[in-house]
């Protein structure tokens, strides 16, 4: 069974999957790995316009990183060991509230080939998908080699968010925090420099109000003169801008604003 996993050719395709689901419904996501070391958010971010939903992750592949980065509390890796349902559960909750996303996933297991035991064989994995309305948790133990074990275990928590995602269908009207978006791409007042041929915005008013730019996340020339990008506010807020330039003019395509949890 060595070669029977799941191909990155497969894992692709649920991204693609995945990346829509999560644009249609506006969600965000974050990322715990552990046994994954990253593999999901690769995955994730191989596809083109992923910044408009993926917000972060962490590969928590040590405890002490579990513990100092994720929150997850020291009694329970001592009760329950790192690879276990309490522990992914931790992960999970400590990736939402410090990237203050819709969801978040979390992956602890053990890849192989060595560091199984009779109660805890190579190939056993726990996963963890916490939203607002629900936790979710999977265990699987996977008959592959190292890597086939990782890919396995990206593909299941995929599979596992897009289930989410069609079981819990939130509409943009319904949503709390719907994103702001005209069909017509209303124009928006933009404060920003031109430096290293390339447009760098500082500050974007949206409905009056002044929102300060963090950083800038996806910026790519559409056609001859114009720009296509997102930025990230100090105050958690997103937005995708267009510079129109045969108009003269910087349009607001999406805006996803603040999300903040307790």
């Amino acid at each position: 069974m060595k070669n029977s996993a799941p191909t990155f050719a497969y894992l692709q395709s649920l991204s693609v999957q995945l990346g829509q689901a999560l644009q249609d419904h506006n969600l965000t996501i974050a990322l715990a790995e552990s046994c994954t070391g990253g593999m999901i958010s690769s995955v994730l971010t191989d596809i083109a316009g992923s910044s408009s939903y993926v917000v972060g992750g962490i590969v928590s592949y040590s405890n002490f990183a579990k513990i100092h980065v994720l929150g997850v509390q020291p009694d329970t890796l001592e009760s329950y060991g790192a690879v276990s349902p309490e522990t992914a559960t931790e992960m999970a909750w400590g990736a939402r509230r410090l990237l203050q996303t819709d969801l978040a996933l979390a992956v602890t297991g053990i890849a192989g080939p060595g560091g199984g035991m009779p109660e805890k064989p190579v190939g056993l994995v726990y996963l963890h998908l916490t939203a607002a309305n629900v936790d979710w948790g999977e265990m699987h133990v996977w008959p592959y080699d190292r890597l086939g074990n990782k890919r396995a275990s990206v593909a299941a928590s995929l599979h596992l968010a897009l289930r989410y995602v069609q079981e819990h269908f939130i509409s943009t009207q319904s949503h709390p925090h719907a994103e702001t978006q005209s069909s017509a791409h209303a124009p928006v007042l933009v404060e920003a420099i031109w430096r290293g041929n390339s447009w760098r915005p500082q500050a974007v008013w949206i409905e009056g109000v002044r929102h300060q730019v963090l950083g800038v996340g996806r910026n790519e020339r559409v056609g001859d003169a114009s720009w296509l990008m997102m930025v990230e506010f100090n105050d958690g807020g997103r937005a995708e801008l267009l510079v129109d330039a045969p108009a003269g003019v910087w349009r607001l395509r999406h805006y996803w604003p603040a999300r903040h949890y307790a």
